[in-house]
């Protein structure tokens, strides 16, 4: 059964791999990491780096659950910036997947921040249940795209596997809107509203 799992997903990655190939018949405009405004300084990597424990206030537990935690760093150059919204994109590949599943799982969010004073290693992020990342694979791609007044200011992204070599692809439609993609949104949680609300707080933006 393994083996057949393990063809299985092998097959869809190379379906993937002939999809991005073609999708260099898509525009895309670019983005810069930075602006005069805001300045993007790293994303969470899709190594080790995701994966932390949650620090529980009650018993230790004999099997500590890995949850997925991406962040974006970044610097801001005006006194105050009102309003501030980050677009999250994280793709998932499931090795493990059926013939009648989707392998590929597409996670979005949209946050709002306020008030952010000039400054530098601002954070902000997004949490994933450990239940989301066991049941919908590792990690392939992130991103955080940053907009003010509605207009983008800077982005920058993450990949590994069968998105690598592939520019944009969160905003690319051949990728984020390919029938071999299921979106589940719901499982992406902003970081202040996640059980890792009060972990290193005074270093996080917290959502609106």
């Amino acid at each position: 059964m393994k083996y057949v799992h393990n063809t299985f997903a092998a097959s869809l990655a190379a379906c993937l791999l002939a999809l991005l190939s073609s999708s260099g018949v898509y525009a895309q405009q670019p983005v810069p990491q930075a602006s005069e405004i805001l300045r993007i300084k790293s994303v969470t990597d899709l190594g080790r780096e995701y994966q932390q424990r949650a620090m529980g206030m009650g018993a230790k537990t004999a099997n500590p659950k890995i949850w997925g935690v991406f962040d974006a760093v970044f610097d801001t150059a005006p006194e105050w910036i009102d309003e501030l919204t980050v677009t999250y994109t994280l793709m998932l590949f499931n090795d493990k997947a059926k013939k009648d599943e989707k392998a590929l799982s597409l996670m979005k969010l949209t946050v709002e921040y306020g008030d952010i004073a000039q400054g530098r290693e601002h954070r902000a992020g997004v949490v994933v249940s450990s239940a989301a990342l066991g049941r919908f694979g590792k990690p392939i791609g992130f991103a955080a795209q940053f907009f003010i007044g509605g207009t983008p200011v800077a982005e920058l992204g993450v990949v590994d596997g069968s998105l690598r070599g592939q520019e944009r692809w969160w905003v690319n439609p051949l990728v984020v809107d390919s029938p071999l993609v299921q979106k589940r949104d719901s499982y992406m949680v902003e970081r202040s509203k996640s059980v890792f609300s009060l972990v290193d707080i005074d270093s996080y933006e917290a959502g609106r």
